[in-house]
């Protein structure tokens, strides 16, 4: 029986066996009639009876037998003690989350009836049976993915199109709906295809090349050899990451160091662990217990231990480890049941506790060149309930261990913590639903959608895919291999549903917009490790020799070297270059990445120095070699082919158009400085902002910067550095004669330290404006005359005696009259980043290829 019903239920039949007075009898039976009766049906049938076919909160109401049994949270009635009826509670709206009706509340009289009718004990002359009533237990026990998965029946003989047992029954559901399969992709899109998929990485023109002239068996070789290539570890490894939620740093913790020691162990834990093959359900079990496994693998348990840490709340980081194991290897939200009983599974909040219970039983513990793991406390505990949630109102002890529904091939927690009993229930055979998830994750990120669309919730309101035969045969077949991720991969490549074009007839794409029958392949734009790996490959400016090792900053000027696997992931400062490109959120497990297709990425791609650098490179590469042949080898290096003969025409025209001419000097710059000479009268002095990151300039790629602090500029405004040597300036430069007008208001909404200075400084005149704002905002006007062309004028900020705390926005709007014209500059509207030089005309065609369509999807 369900933890939640027991006590309940007890209590219940020992209160219903109380004798009851007669009189006290015939007066609830009056009150019932005239008062309670007439209440329930106009106020509670029509969500609590079987009248429109539904029933909250598994309650029925009309009639004894119902009411007697209660709901899905048991009794809600208990004769005789009103106090402790839920009913009356909920009436009452004594408690905030169970206030009934949803309507508003009762009149008092009514409120009062219900009360003393319970007191008398609660008589109802309505018999009959109680209704059948289909509970959340009733729903699950008929759900699809609460059923072992089944091999699947397959025709014979097998159809002459299909290679292999998915290919059979996708074509009994294509030919059952009046479709036929694509036509099988070309051969250049197939190695394409095998290279991204099994290695994350574009074969290069020799390459498809040599497979386009190949024989028969070519496209098996190439499979095995992928397979057998220390990059399938590396490109597999990023798809488990995004599922661990992995990122070197903690988030924000206040003081302490936020970064977590040799997390990238954890990293080259998947990796080899990939590589090796070793079988699946090991490598989920490592990573909850391999403390009690083997000593040798301890860098796994970094899946659980390296989640955001809430400031280092204990009850969060819990709450983030128990929703990473089930939604990661089980796709349940249990997580869900924090607060209150699971609304849509069956999960009860003593499910969630028993659980809180087996990682409040767990110590972290740091060893040497470990990324943090886990150890079993000498003393486990049970956890009492947390009262909605509520860490300081506890409920009845919740025994650790696995969710009841799923407790018949969950073995007992008898000592310990109970994570090796976890770890051995979550990756059980009988366990309906890890290996089905597993294998609906390696089809989505092969064919770019997955069977289950809702990969991390295999719930009741998860609807059995239509392939659901696919999904159930090749988990039982994924099992009965030993849980070899290799041999799911071979599957699934080596199968005609893999091989289809991405073109279908029309009778098909209307039919079958989502391609929820598989009669076509998806077409896939590349993630943006592929997207930047490939760049980086084309300019022959990428390390794929070392695999393995500590991450590496990939946002920077200089960018990188290594594959964006070893990125280094900062979860509270993440670079908006990942965000742009869909990157997973590392705050949380994350079921899939998103598919967006924004202006964002485009005028990235248009206007990023990774972009230029590799076209440069390139460039460089090619720029001894006559017109003709320099469009040849940058169709070759970028694109893994030769150009046709209208590109070939185009390209060549292109370049030997005139060069480029140099952009004028912008109007304005950002850098900083040091305020110098008399308190009256300073002076600046000015050296630019070297790095721009996250929409801002600053004066390292570290970021505060050693001795020099929060220095930066903003679009609105910025932060001085630890000192009047490290002002922030923003300078404008007169482009004609003129009367310049300066408005504005410098603020400064932080109300500790003391406050900011703000100059405005003329490279003529010296100081022509000086404010002081503590906290709030101050205006800022000056009004200079006879401004000439060239003459700079510096927006100064300037930090105290006291450098914390100075954030401030600096809004200005600068306005020069002419004797011809009037022209105004506003900061916020003349704040950028970088501007490139422009690019000579071979790296301008290599960048047009770099950012092209054909570069940027796989087929």
């Amino acid at each position: 029986m369900n933890r939640s019903l027991t006590c309940l239920t007890a209590t219940l039949f020992a209160a219903a066996a109380l004798p009851v007075a007669a009189e006290n009898t015939d007066r609830a039976l009056e009150l019932f009639e005239n008062k309670i009766r007439p209440a329930l049906v106009e106020h509670c049938y029509a969500c609590h009876s079987q009248a429109d076919g539904a029933v909250e909160g598994e309650l029925s109401l009309e009639n004894h037998a119902a009411a007697e049994r209660g709901g899905r949270g048991g009794a809600v009635i208990v004769p005789g003690d009103p106090d402790n009826s839920r009913l009356l509670q909920a009436i009452e709206h004594r408690n905030a989350d169970l206030q009934m009706p949803p309507s508003g509340k009762l009149p008092d009289e009514t409120i009062a009836a219900f009360r003393e009718w319970i007191r008398l004990g609660a008589a109802d002359p309505r018999d009959g049976a109680a209704p059948e009533i289909d509970t959340i237990d009733s729903r699950a026990a008929r759900h699809w993915a609460f059923q072992p998965p089944q091999a699947a029946e397959l025709p014979s003989p097998r159809p002459r199109w299909a290679r292999t047992d998915l290919d059979a029954l996708v074509l009994a559901e294509l030919s059952s709906a009046g479709f036929a399969p694509a036509t099988e992709a070309s051969r250049r899109e197939q190695v394409q295809r095998l290279y991204y998929d099994l290695s994350g990485l574009a074969p290069t023109a020799e390459q498809i090349k040599q497979f386009e002239n190949a024989g028969h068996d070519a496209y098996d070789k190439l499979v095995d050899e992928l397979l057998a290539s220390q990059r399938f570890g590396e490109r597999w490894a990023r798809h488990w990451l995004d599922v661990a939620r992995f990122a070197d740093t903690k988030g924000y913790v206040f003081t302490e160091d936020r970064t977590f020691p040799n997390a990238y162990k954890y990293r080259d834990w998947v990796i080899a662990a990939f590589n090796a093959d070793l079988p699946i359900d090991r490598f989920l079990r490592l990573q909850i217990a391999a403390d009690q496994i083997d000593q040798e693998q301890l860098a796994a348990q970094g899946f659980v231990t390296l989640g955001r840490r809430f400031i280092n709340n204990p009850h969060d980081i819990a709450a983030d480890r128990i929703d990473v194991v089930f939604r990661g290897m089980m796709g349940l939200t249990v997580a869900c049941a924090r607060c209150h009983d699971h609304k849509y599974d069956p999960v009860s909040a003593e499910d969630y506790y028993a659980l809180y219970g087996v990682f409040a039983s767990s110590a972290e513990q740091q060893d040497g060149e470990l990324p943090l793991r886990l150890v079993d406390k000498p003393q486990p505990e049970n956890v009492g309930v947390f009262i909605r949630g509520a860490a300081h109102n506890r409920g009845e002890i919740a025994e650790r261990g696995f969710p009841d529904f799923f407790s018949d091939f969950a073995p007992a927690v008898t000592t310990g913590s109970g994570r090796l009993e976890l770890a051995d229930a979550v990756a059980d055979e009988r366990n309906p639903l890890t290996a089905r998830v597993f294998v609906n994750r390696v089809w989505g990120h092969l064919f770019g959608e997955q069977l289950v669309r809702t990969p991390s919730d295999f719930g009741l309101r998860c609807d059995a895919p239509r392939q659901q035969a696919v999904l159930d045969h090749l988990a039982v077949r994924f099992m009965e291999h030993d849980w070899s991720l290799k041999w799911l991969v071979r599957e699934l490549v080596t199968s005609s549903t893999y091989r289809q074009s991405s073109h279908a007839d029309a009778a098909l794409l209307a039919a079958d917009a989502e391609n929820v029958l598989w009669g076509r392949t998806n077409r896939r734009r590349l993630d943006f490790e592929s997207m930047r790996d490939r760049l980086l490959a084309a300019a022959e400016l990428l390390d794929t020799g070392t695999v393995g090792g500590p991450s590496e900053e990939i946002s920077t000027d200089d960018g990188g070297r290594r594959r964006t696997l070893y990125a280094h992931i900062d979860r509270q400062n993440l670079p908006g270059l990942f965000r742009t490109f869909d990157f997973a959120s590392p705050d949380a497990h994350s079921p899939e990445r998103p598919h967006t297709m924004v202006p964002q990425q485009a005028l990235f791609l248009l206007n990023s120095p990774m972009v230029q650098r590799a076209a440069l490179a390139i460039s460089v590469d090619l720029s001894e070699l006559p017109s003709e042949d320099q469009v040849t080898a940058a169709y070759r290096r970028v694109l893994g082919r030769e150009p046709r003969e209208e590109e070939l025409m185009l390209a060549t025209e292109f370049l030997g158009r005139p060069a480029p001419s140099p952009l004028p000097p912008g109007d304005w710059a950002f850098g900083y400085g040091a305020v110098q000479g008399a308190a009256e009268n300073p002076a600046i002095s000015f050296a630019p902002l070297s790095h721009f990151t996250e929409n801002r300039w600053q004066a390292a790629s570290q970021f505060p910067a050693p001795e020099i602090g929060h220095l930066c500029v903003t679009p609105t405004g910025g932060h001085p550095g630890n000192s009047s040597d490290y002002s922030a300036i923003r300078r404008w430069t007169a482009p004609a004669r003129g009367d310049l007008t300066v408005d504005g208001q410098l603020e400064r909404p932080e109300k500790r330290g003391d406050g900011v200075d703000g100059l405005l400084i003329s490279s003529r005149r010296g100081v022509v404006g000086k404010w002081t704002t503590m906290t709030g905002a101050s205006p800022t006007h000056a009004h200079v005359e006879d401004v000439e062309p060239g003459e700079s004028f510096d927006l100064v900020v300037s930090c105290r005696a006291e450098p914390s705390y100075d954030t401030f926005s600096w809004q200005t709007k600068l306005t020069l009259e002419t004797k011809t014209s009037r022209r105004v500059w506003k900061s916020e509207e003349g704040f950028t980043g970088p501007v490139a030089a422009p690019l000579e005309l071979l790296p301008q065609l290599v960048q047009v290829l770099l950012v092209s369509n054909e570069f940027l999807y796989i087929d």
